[in-house]
């Protein structure tokens, strides 16, 4: 799942326009457990509607086999394509994309899971791998953008402490502070 929560990370501090107040997202085993209950049911569709809640999720589904857990997500980062800043879509779906770099959404927890006869899409898939990513906090308000821009971190919250890594706010270790990016 590190490999998840470095995609993340990656597609984080790379928005554009810059982020002003993204947050350095974190692994959260509580979400990770809630996302593996879920996924072991092998249903295509947000669940359970009790954590929908409190929580952000995006599911992403490949039949047969795949070669890597990041074809998985990157669907999802491919909806930026389709995404305006501050809160326009021009295609079918952004809302995975925008839930990626929703800036307070500073944790994550995932589950992948191998189903046989799933129903998805209109038709029964004899084998699929389920991925059900939650996010906390929710993001995806209607009509609020996901991020402020400005130049990174320069809108961090004071419990941050100033402290900048990649161009996201984060305080997990002093040694970093400041440390930018030049990817």
């Amino acid at each position: 799942m590190t490999v998840i929560l470095d995609y993340h990370n990656r597609v984080r501090s790379q928005v554009f326009p810059p982020a002003a107040n993204m947050e350095y997202m974190v692994w959260d085993e509580r979400l990770a457990k809630s996302a593996e209950s879920w996924a072991a049911q092998c249903i295509w569709d947000h669940g359970p509607s009790h954590d929908l809640r409190h929580i952000g999720q995006n599911l992403s589904i490949i039949s047969g086999r795949y070669r890597s857990i990041t074809d998985l997500v990157r669907s999802w980062y491919d909806e930026r394509h389709h995404f305006s800043y501050p809160s326009r879509c021009s295609g079918f779906v952004c809302t995975h994309y925008t839930q990626m770099v929703w800036a307070t959404s500073n944790k994550i927890g995932c589950a992948i899971r191998r189903c046989s006869n799933m129903y998805v899409f209109g038709s029964m898939w004899k084998q699929a791998t389920l991925l059900v990513c939650n996010y906390s906090i929710k993001g995806n308000w209607v009509g609020e953008a996901p991020y402020k821009t400005g130049k990174p971190c320069s809108a961090c919250p004071s419990s941050y402490g100033g402290s900048c890594n990649k161009n996201q706010c984060d305080s997990r270790s002093k040694s970093r502070r400041n440390a930018s990016f030049r990817g």
